[in-house]
Formats: C-alpha cells, sequence, structure tokens
C-alpha cells in the first residue's frame, strides 16, 4: 500500500497484493480499512480518493460493498499499461466525517508511533500503572526513570515509540545509548530498551510484541550495532536475543545471568567484544527519595502486599522446594529473573513442578516460563 499528499489535504492510495496466491483472503479488505482509518484518525486527513481498473470488477465489490465507498464514476484512458494500451478505472472517495461516524469501528488495529511532547505525562502515568509493585519493601522508579531517560544525552528520540488503540495510548518503550568496555578499554557503543510498558488490561495482546518487532527492525535500519538489555528470559528469545553469556558479555559489576541478554543488529557486530556492559547511570542512581517525591504528583495508588516467595515454596514437594529456596530469591516476583530452562535443570524439579510454578505465577498476575502458543 502507497499513498500520495494531494490539495485540499486528500489522501490518494494505492494497493496491491502481488503474490495471487494471497488473493480472495480478505487481506486487501482488512489492510484497506487500517490504512484508510489511520489516514483519518491518525495522519488527519479529511478525504480519501482511490480509483480501480473498470475491469476488476472485484475490488470494485470491495470498494462499494464492504468499504462503503462513494463512487464518483467512470474516467475513460486513465492510464496506460506496460503494454501501452489506455485503460480506463472506476473512482472512489470518501470523507473523514463520513469513515470516523461509524460505529462500531471497521477494524481495530494497533498504531504505532513516535512519543511527543503532549504524550509525556501519559505515558509517565502509563509506565506507573505497569509496573506498580509499591509495598513498604519496593518503590517503583520506572516511571522516573522515562521521565529522566528524555532528558539524558543517551536517549534516542528515533526509538522513543508509544502505541495506540483508538487514540488511546497502551504502550510504551524507549530506547537509550550504551556501551561495552573490553579488557583494553576502548569502548563499543550498543543500544539498550526499557522501560517497555504495557496498560495492565492490554497485557498479553502482542502490543508488547509489536512495539519490539518495529523498534528493532527501526534501531538495524538506523545503523546500530546490537541490543543488549535486562529482561524476562523466557519473553526476549523469541525476538532473538541470546545469553550474554554467548557473546562473552557481563554485567558492569562482571555477573552474567539468564535475564542479561543480547542480539546482534548487524552481522558479526558483538564478535570479539568481549567485555563488560554499561548503561546511562541513571538506571541505578534514582534514590528512593527523588522517586516517592515525583511519584506523589500522580493520582495516589493504594500500595500491593509483598509477596513472598514462601508462597510458592509452600505448594512444592521437598526436593524442588529445597532447589529454588537455594536461590535465596526474597519474592514472588523475583522467579520472572529465572528462565524456564533454568530452573527445570535445578534438582528435583519436574513438569508437575514446572506447571505448579506457573499455575502460582499466573494467579498473582505474573507470566512466567515458557509460552504454549
Amino acid at each position: 500500500m502507497n499513498y500520495r499528499r494531494l490539495e485540499d489535504n486528500t489522501a490518494e492510495i494505492g494497493i496491491k497484493i502481488c503474490d495471487p496466491s494471497f488473493q480472495d483472503q480478505g487481506l486487501g479488505t482488512a489492510s484497506l480499512t487500517m490504512f484508510i482509518d489511520a489516514l483519518f484518525r491518525y495522519q488527519g486527513y479529511r478525504r480519501v480518493v482511490l480509483d480501480t481498473n473498470l475491469a476488476n470488477t472485484r475490488a470494485q465489490y470491495v470498494y462499494e460493498t464492504k468499504l462503503q465507498l462513494n463512487r464518483l464514476g467512470v474516467s475513460a484512458d486513465r492510464w496506460q499499461d506496460q503494454l501501452g494500451v489506455w485503460q480506463s478505472a472506476v473512482e472512489y472517495d470518501i470523507f473523514a466525517d463520513q469513515w470516523l461516524q461509524r460505529d462500531p469501528l471497521p477494524l481495530p488495529y494497533l498504531h504505532l508511533r513516535l512519543e511527543n511532547e503532549e504524550d509525556q505525562r501519559i505515558v509517565e502515568e502509563l509506565t506507573r500503572n505497569a509496573f506498580w509493585k509499591n509495598t513498604s519493601h519496593e518503590v517503583v522508579n520506572e516511571h522516573l526513570l522515562v521521565h529522566r531517560l528524555r532528558q539524558s544525552p543517551s536517549f534516542i528520540p528515533e526509538l522513543n515509540l508509544i502505541a495506540e488503540l483508538d487514540r488511546t495510548i497502551v504502550g510504551h518503550v524507549i530506547y537509550s545509548r550504551a556501551f561495552i568496555r573490553t579488557a583494553d578499554g576502548s569502548e563499543h557503543p550498543v543500544i539498550t530498551f526499557g522501560p517497555i510498558s504495557v496498560d495492565p488490561g492490554r497485557q498479553n495482546q502482542g502490543i508488547g510484541s509489536a512495539l519490539m518487532r518495529h523498534t528493532i527492525g527501526e534501531a538495524k535500519r538506523l545503523g546500530y550495532a546490537g541490543i543488549v538489555v535486562f529482561g524476562h528470559p523466557d519473553y526476549y528469545p523469541r525476538f532473538g536475543f541470546r545469553r550474554g553469556a554467548e557473546f562473552g558479555l557481563t554485567t558492569a559489576e562482571g555477573k552474567t545471568f539468564d535475564a542479561f541478554m543480547a542480539m546482534e543488529l548487524q552481522e558479526n557486530a558483538l564478535q570479539n567484544k568481549q567485555g563488560s556492559f554499561h548503561e546511562d547511570e541513571l538506571f541505578a542512581n534514582l534514590s528512593d527519595e527523588e522517586t516517592l517525591a515525583f511519584d506523589a504528583s500522580f493520582p495516589l495508588k493504594e500500595a500491593l502486599p509483598f509477596l513472598l516467595i514462601d508462597i510458592l515454596l509452600q505448594r512444592l514437594s521437598a526436593e524442588p522446594r529445597a532447589a529454588i529456596a537455594a536461590l535465596e530469591l526474597k519474592s514472588l516476583p523475583s522467579m520472572r529473573g529465572r528462565s524456564q530452562d533454568f530452573i527445570a535443570a535445578l534438582p528435583g524439579i519436574d513438569a508437575t513442578t514446572i506447571a505448579i510454578i506457573k499455575e502460582t505465577m499466573a494467579e498473582h498476575g505474573f507470566i512466567w516460563g515458557k509460552s504454549t502458543t
């Protein structure tokens, strides 16, 4: 699909499914529905025009019956094909007020775009809600981190994206510059992302995946070498992330673990770059005092109970209970930092234990382990 801007705030669009095996499956109708809607709803056009070959009765049926466009008439000898034969076209249009008054919307879809200044407070509150775990033991600082990163030299505006559903912000991801320091003291640039946030009521609907796949592609197009991140070890490998240790990488403290991961964006970009990963100091230098002061500017939220790891341990038999207790995890949410493969390799852990862990985590609102879909 493509479009070009005409006068009077009009967009002229075109679409073609080039592979015949994908025709007659409704893909053209679905794509055009989302495309036209986005031109009106997000790009601000007031009129869309398009045409089709007079002989293409299938397209005319879609435009008139399914999309309910206005048929303007036939334009004789409108264009020449590759053989120089003149072709006639049927012309259509539709106005924004006609399209947007439809209820319900023709087709729901996710819209990704760059964050702007008007979005910033909404994004910060979304981030706060997505990470909310405020107890007497833990303080949410991810919303302050987003706020500070925008003002940091490490901030990458081109990779600061939001996801919208029906003009409502439901997801956000922010990227920043980082580097790998090798043994000889040289520094090699990479990038990292986070926080990545999805509205709690919209999680597990593919929003985070859409943000990740799009921004990874953009980061590659922009020429960045690789991405290093701390994240869910059962989630991010689906995008191409591998354990940092496979690239010879450690944290700034010289450690490595399941949740420390990396991926190359350019071929062999992380080869011979063994060393320690260093991100913006903001990630480690937000005090509870300044976080709570910033948090006070948002609506009051009720503190959540601290979920001890004992909630899980008491459900397990002796051997797997001892194996997980040996990890010295304090809270149930901290299990998210250990992959299913890591836990499965511990003494006494079998399929039944894995199922109990997944069930226990899910009961308390946490996704853990490998997806079965």
